[in-house]
């Protein structure tokens, strides 16, 4: 009887133990990188008679940290915290001025920590998975000579595919649209907006 009982419980153990390591965490972490295309308005006004034509040929990009926690099987909430790179060359331009020699086109620094909050849901449930990403997306200037406001509001677009190598480790290619719909300048009608191509990678906790 004590042999049974011993038996019994060993199973039982194992069980438990095998049941244990097949319950997955909910959460998961990674990193991210992506090649930014700046798509924003080609004026931006510092008043009514002055401001930058802007000249949208840098090649930006972002990099930063995910986090993801499943709701349900297919659904989840994301955020991140992004740095964000969206520089561009300007040249000045004043209404009202009188240039001996014509204002020479710089180089902006135009940078933010992004701090984006979404819902994604991925349409397949097997190894390698589509998803699509909504949400929004919150801007931190780095640069406050630059814009009038440190803060902007914007709306986030995604989706991408996924690839599953192990049960806890996943890599991912995304595509994102971003679109900035509160004021970053107070004079100006300036629309910060952006398009993102990148890869990361997932891994469970």
């Amino acid at each position: 009887m004590k042999k049974t009982l011993l038996i019994f419980g060993i199973i039982l153990f194992f069980t438990y133990g095998i049941n244990a390591q097949e319950k997955l965490s909910k959460l998961r972490i990674g990193l991210n990188t992506s090649l930014e295309k700046n798509l924003s308005s080609e004026n931006i006004a510092f008043d009514k008679y002055t401001g930058y034509s802007a000249d949208y040929n840098k090649t930006n990009y972002r990099i930063g940290l995910n986090l993801e926690y499943e709701i349900k099987t297919r659904l989840s909430i994301n955020t991140a915290i992004n740095y964000s790179n969206k520089d561009f060359t300007g040249t000045y331009y004043c209404a009202v001025c009188f240039f001996i020699v014509p204002p020479s086109p710089q180089n902006i620094d135009f940078r933010f920590i992004e701090v984006p909050l979404t819902l994604k849901y991925y349409f397949l449930p097997n190894k390698i998975r589509l998803f699509g990403e909504v949400g929004l997306n919150n801007l931190f200037s780095l640069n406050k000579e630059v814009t009038d406001n440190s803060y902007g509001l914007g709306v986030k677009f995604g989706g991408g595919i996924e690839y599953n190598l192990s049960k806890k480790i996943a890599l991912q290619m995304t595509m994102d649209y971003n679109n900035v719909i509160s004021k970053l300048y107070k004079e100006s009608d300036f629309k910060l907006k952006s398009f993102a191509f990148g890869i990361g990678i997932m891994k469970r906790i």
